[in-house]
Protein backbone atom coordinates (compact mmCIF):
# COMPACT_ATOMS: atom_id res chain seq x y z
CA UNK A 1 0.00 0.00 0.00
CA UNK A 2 1.22 3.52 -0.63
CA UNK A 3 2.37 5.79 2.27
CA UNK A 4 0.48 8.50 2.68
CA UNK A 5 1.21 12.10 0.59
CA UNK A 6 2.62 14.85 2.51
CA UNK A 7 0.68 17.62 4.35
CA UNK A 8 1.16 21.03 2.20
CA UNK A 9 1.85 23.78 5.15
CA UNK A 10 1.74 27.30 3.86
CA UNK A 11 4.63 29.28 5.30
CA UNK A 12 3.83 32.56 6.67
CA UNK A 13 -0.06 31.56 4.63
CA UNK A 14 0.56 32.23 0.80
CA UNK A 15 3.11 34.86 1.01
CA UNK A 16 4.31 33.92 -2.22
CA UNK A 17 0.42 35.88 -3.09
CA UNK A 18 0.22 37.88 -0.20
CA UNK A 19 1.79 39.81 2.50
CA UNK A 20 3.81 37.33 4.91
CA UNK A 21 1.32 36.13 8.39
CA UNK A 22 -2.03 38.03 7.29
CA UNK A 23 -5.67 37.40 6.95
CA UNK A 24 -4.86 37.44 3.07
CA UNK A 25 -2.41 35.43 3.42
CA UNK A 26 -4.53 32.86 5.52
CA UNK A 27 -7.15 33.09 3.41
CA UNK A 28 -5.51 32.24 -0.10
CA UNK A 29 -3.37 29.32 1.49
CA UNK A 30 -7.20 27.69 2.64
CA UNK A 31 -8.20 28.35 -1.53
CA UNK A 32 -4.99 27.06 -2.80
CA UNK A 33 -5.25 23.84 -0.42
CA UNK A 34 -3.30 23.86 2.23
CA UNK A 35 -3.37 21.51 4.88
CA UNK A 36 -2.02 23.70 7.26
CA UNK A 37 -0.97 27.44 7.70
CA UNK A 38 2.06 28.20 9.72
CA UNK A 39 2.56 31.74 11.47
CA UNK A 40 5.46 33.14 13.88
CA UNK A 41 4.50 34.32 17.27
CA UNK A 42 6.39 37.21 19.26
CA UNK A 43 5.32 38.88 22.62
CA UNK A 44 4.92 42.65 21.75
CA UNK A 45 5.65 45.26 24.39
CA UNK A 46 2.01 45.01 25.95
CA UNK A 47 1.87 41.66 26.89
CA UNK A 48 -0.14 40.33 23.36
CA UNK A 49 0.70 37.71 21.13
CA UNK A 50 1.35 38.65 17.91
CA UNK A 51 2.27 37.38 14.41
CA UNK A 52 5.46 38.50 13.80
CA UNK A 53 8.59 36.85 12.12
CA UNK A 54 10.98 38.94 12.59
CA UNK A 55 12.13 40.76 16.01
CA UNK A 56 11.84 44.25 14.52
CA UNK A 57 10.07 45.94 11.65
CA UNK A 58 13.29 46.93 9.53
CA UNK A 59 12.46 43.94 6.75
CA UNK A 60 8.81 44.51 6.25
CA UNK A 61 8.23 48.04 7.53
CA UNK A 62 11.83 49.80 7.03
CA UNK A 63 11.10 50.40 10.60
CA UNK A 64 13.45 49.99 13.46
CA UNK A 65 11.31 49.44 15.97
CA UNK A 66 11.37 46.05 18.08
CA UNK A 67 8.09 44.17 18.06
CA UNK A 68 9.13 43.44 22.00
CA UNK A 69 9.27 47.14 22.94
CA UNK A 70 6.09 48.26 21.04
CA UNK A 71 2.82 47.44 21.70
CA UNK A 72 0.10 45.48 19.44
CA UNK A 73 -1.61 48.03 17.89
CA UNK A 74 1.09 50.52 17.11
CA UNK A 75 2.73 47.83 15.46
CA UNK A 76 -0.12 47.12 13.45
CA UNK A 77 -0.15 50.46 12.18
CA UNK A 78 3.39 50.84 11.45
CA UNK A 79 3.18 47.58 9.38
CA UNK A 80 0.16 48.34 7.59
CA UNK A 81 1.56 51.97 6.00
CA UNK A 82 3.70 49.55 4.47
CA UNK A 83 1.68 47.29 3.12
CA UNK A 84 2.48 44.47 5.55
CA UNK A 85 0.39 42.80 8.28
CA UNK A 86 0.99 42.02 12.46
CA UNK A 87 -2.02 40.64 13.71
CA UNK A 88 -2.41 39.38 17.47
CA UNK A 89 -2.82 35.94 17.42
CA UNK A 90 -6.37 35.64 18.73
CA UNK A 91 -6.94 37.60 15.33
CA UNK A 92 -5.79 34.69 13.14
CA UNK A 93 -7.33 32.19 15.51
CA UNK A 94 -10.52 33.48 15.27
CA UNK A 95 -10.19 33.67 11.08
CA UNK A 96 -8.69 30.14 11.18
CA UNK A 97 -11.52 28.07 13.43
CA UNK A 98 -12.97 25.74 11.37
CA UNK A 99 -10.97 26.34 8.61
CA UNK A 100 -7.58 25.07 8.63
CA UNK A 101 -5.36 23.78 11.53
CA UNK A 102 -2.49 26.02 12.12
CA UNK A 103 1.38 25.04 13.13
CA UNK A 104 2.94 28.24 15.38
CA UNK A 105 6.29 29.06 15.49
CA UNK A 106 6.82 30.38 18.76
CA UNK A 107 10.28 32.64 18.63
CA UNK A 108 9.49 33.31 22.37
CA UNK A 109 11.57 30.93 24.94
CA UNK A 110 10.05 32.24 28.06
CA UNK A 111 7.57 29.37 29.77
CA UNK A 112 4.99 32.35 30.23
CA UNK A 113 4.65 31.96 26.03
CA UNK A 114 2.75 28.95 26.60
CA UNK A 115 0.01 29.97 28.86
CA UNK A 116 -0.47 32.83 26.78
CA UNK A 117 -1.34 31.25 23.71
CA UNK A 118 -3.63 28.78 25.77
CA UNK A 119 -5.18 31.81 27.05
CA UNK A 120 -5.53 32.92 23.37
CA UNK A 121 -7.19 29.47 22.29
CA UNK A 122 -9.76 29.69 25.13
CA UNK A 123 -10.62 33.29 24.64
CA UNK A 124 -11.18 32.62 20.70
CA UNK A 125 -12.40 28.71 20.86
CA UNK A 126 -9.92 27.63 18.57
CA UNK A 127 -9.39 24.35 19.37
CA UNK A 128 -6.15 23.29 20.53
CA UNK A 129 -5.89 20.00 18.97
CA UNK A 130 -5.61 21.75 15.79
CA UNK A 131 -2.42 23.31 16.86
CA UNK A 132 1.52 22.28 16.11
CA UNK A 133 3.20 24.20 18.67
CA UNK A 134 6.43 25.07 17.47
CA UNK A 135 9.18 25.33 20.27
CA UNK A 136 12.95 25.77 19.63
CA UNK A 137 13.65 25.06 23.64
CA UNK A 138 13.27 21.30 24.62
CA UNK A 139 12.65 23.21 28.44
CA UNK A 140 9.67 24.04 27.04
CA UNK A 141 8.22 20.93 26.31
CA UNK A 142 6.57 20.07 29.86
CA UNK A 143 5.29 23.25 30.44
CA UNK A 144 3.33 23.00 27.07
CA UNK A 145 2.46 19.13 27.70
CA UNK A 146 0.83 20.13 30.66
CA UNK A 147 -0.43 23.30 29.46
CA UNK A 148 -1.91 22.34 26.23
CA UNK A 149 -1.94 18.84 26.70
CA UNK A 150 -4.40 17.98 23.35
CA UNK A 151 -1.47 20.16 21.28
CA UNK A 152 0.91 18.47 18.94
CA UNK A 153 4.56 19.53 19.90
CA UNK A 154 6.92 20.49 17.12
CA UNK A 155 10.75 20.53 17.29
CA UNK A 156 12.11 23.38 15.85
CA UNK A 157 16.03 21.87 16.28
CA UNK A 158 18.70 24.10 15.79
CA UNK A 159 22.08 24.25 15.91
CA UNK A 160 21.93 25.15 19.56
CA UNK A 161 18.83 22.52 20.08
CA UNK A 162 19.78 19.29 18.01
CA UNK A 163 17.06 16.60 16.95
CA UNK A 164 18.48 14.59 20.05
CA UNK A 165 17.33 16.96 22.78
CA UNK A 166 13.84 16.81 21.96
CA UNK A 167 13.80 13.19 21.14
CA UNK A 168 14.95 13.05 24.99
CA UNK A 169 11.33 14.72 25.21
CA UNK A 170 9.49 12.53 23.98
CA UNK A 171 8.82 14.62 21.03
CA UNK A 172 7.74 12.45 17.70
CA UNK A 173 6.86 15.79 14.75
CA UNK A 174 10.50 16.69 13.75
CA UNK A 175 11.10 19.79 11.70
CA UNK A 176 13.98 19.48 9.00
CA UNK A 177 15.82 21.70 7.04
CA UNK A 178 15.82 20.93 3.31
CA UNK A 179 19.60 20.97 3.04
CA UNK A 180 19.32 17.84 6.13
CA UNK A 181 16.34 16.38 5.13
CA UNK A 182 17.44 13.18 2.83
CA UNK A 183 16.02 9.95 2.55
CA UNK A 184 18.39 8.11 5.00
CA UNK A 185 17.87 11.49 7.74
CA UNK A 186 14.44 11.41 6.82
CA UNK A 187 14.37 7.34 7.18
CA UNK A 188 16.27 7.07 10.43
CA UNK A 189 13.75 9.54 11.95
CA UNK A 190 11.03 7.13 10.85
CA UNK A 191 12.39 4.14 12.33
CA UNK A 192 12.05 6.10 15.56
CA UNK A 193 8.28 6.69 15.19
CA UNK A 194 8.57 10.31 14.16
CA UNK A 195 7.06 12.41 11.77
CA UNK A 196 9.10 14.76 9.42
CA UNK A 197 8.21 18.03 8.35
CA UNK A 198 10.80 20.04 6.17
CA UNK A 199 10.82 23.59 5.55
CA UNK A 200 11.90 24.67 2.03
CA UNK A 201 14.60 26.82 1.18
CA UNK A 202 16.79 28.54 3.42
CA UNK A 203 20.60 27.65 4.97
CA UNK A 204 22.26 25.43 2.23
CA UNK A 205 20.23 26.43 -0.62
CA UNK A 206 20.43 29.39 -3.13
CA UNK A 207 16.74 30.63 -1.81
CA UNK A 208 14.60 32.18 0.61
CA UNK A 209 12.90 30.00 3.50
CA UNK A 210 9.91 28.45 1.81
CA UNK A 211 11.02 29.52 -1.47
CA UNK A 212 11.84 26.65 -3.66
CA UNK A 213 10.57 24.83 -7.59
CA UNK A 214 8.34 21.84 -8.39
CA UNK A 215 11.63 19.94 -8.68
CA UNK A 216 12.57 20.17 -5.04
CA UNK A 217 8.99 19.36 -3.56
CA UNK A 218 9.15 16.07 -5.92
CA UNK A 219 13.05 15.13 -4.25
CA UNK A 220 11.00 15.97 -0.47
CA UNK A 221 8.39 14.03 -1.35
CA UNK A 222 10.81 10.67 -2.91
CA UNK A 223 12.70 11.10 0.42
CA UNK A 224 9.69 10.43 2.50
CA UNK A 225 9.22 13.80 3.98
CA UNK A 226 5.64 14.16 5.82
CA UNK A 227 5.06 17.48 5.40
CA UNK A 228 6.42 20.60 3.30
CA UNK A 229 6.48 23.97 4.35
CA UNK A 230 6.23 26.51 1.77
CA UNK A 231 6.01 29.68 0.46
CA UNK A 232 3.21 28.53 -2.44
CA UNK A 233 0.80 26.12 -1.32
CA UNK A 234 -0.66 25.88 -4.82
CA UNK A 235 2.52 24.83 -5.67
CA UNK A 236 3.32 22.38 -2.89
CA UNK A 237 -0.77 20.94 -3.70
CA UNK A 238 0.17 20.78 -7.68
CA UNK A 239 3.32 18.59 -6.53
CA UNK A 240 1.51 16.63 -4.22
CA UNK A 241 -0.99 15.76 -6.59
CA UNK A 242 1.26 14.76 -9.40
CA UNK A 243 3.30 12.37 -7.09
CA UNK A 244 -0.31 10.40 -6.49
Amino acid sequence: MSRRLPQIIAHRGDSAHAPENSLAALDSAIAAGADRVECDVRIAGDGVLVVSHDADLSRIARRSVLVDDTPAEELARIAATAGASILPLATLFEAAAGRIPLMLDVKSLIPAVIEKIAGALTKTGFDPRQIALGLRDPALVATARNRLPTARILALNGSTTPVEAFLAEGVELIRLWERDADAATVAALHAQGCTVWVTTGGAGTDREVGDCGIDVLYRLIAAGADGLLVNNPGLGRQAVLSAA
